[in-house]
């Protein structure tokens, strides 16, 4: 027993340190990477269109979304999601997208002004625009001629 206790006090203070080091180590770590992701999510603009598309456009509507979704995915990557769904009875097409920054949607808004906007608008009908996050001014300019609601993001994260 005369072993065991000097042992088992160095065990336990060797399990607090190295306890102690972990935490103030993964905390520093959690603190600065939840700052740097705050920073980051700070600029994030994001919108959901609703739009009801024309009558006789569904399958041009799906030629079109493979040729801009192969664009973004190869060209633009600050764009962070980029999704388009139809619904159930083909009239409406709904379009999701995320952009790291104001910058990035300024280079998807004149991509899209240059190769597809005539040819998208020429099949569908926005009925809503909803813009979420923090866009600055340039982004809510070239946005509002298309009926875009800006919506000031208050909390949150993404991952």
């Amino acid at each position: 027993m005369k072993y065991c206790k000097p042992l088992l006090i160095n065990c336990t203070l060797a399990l607090l340190f190295l306890n102690l080091f972990v935490n103030l180590g993964s905390d520093g770590q959690t603190i600065a990477t939840e700052s740097k992701q705050k920073i980051k999510n700070s600029e994030h603009v994001y919108w959901l269109i609703t739009t009801n598309i024309k009558e006789g456009q569904l399958d041009a509507l799906k030629q079109i979304n493979a040729e801009m979704v192969k664009n973004t995915k190869n060209n633009e990557p600050e764009t962070l999601a980029y999704d388009w769904s139809i619904s159930a009875d083909g009239k409406k097409c709904y379009f999701f997208e995320h952009y790291a920054n104001s910058e990035a949607v300024m280079i998807h808004t004149k991509t899209f002004g240059e190769k597809f906007a005539e040819r998208l608008l020429g099949m569908i009908e926005i009925e809503s625009f909803e813009v979420f996050g923090n866009p600055d001014a340039n982004v809510k300019n070239s946005l509002s001629p298309l009926g875009a609601k800006f919506n000031r993001s208050i909390g949150g994260f993404s991952r």
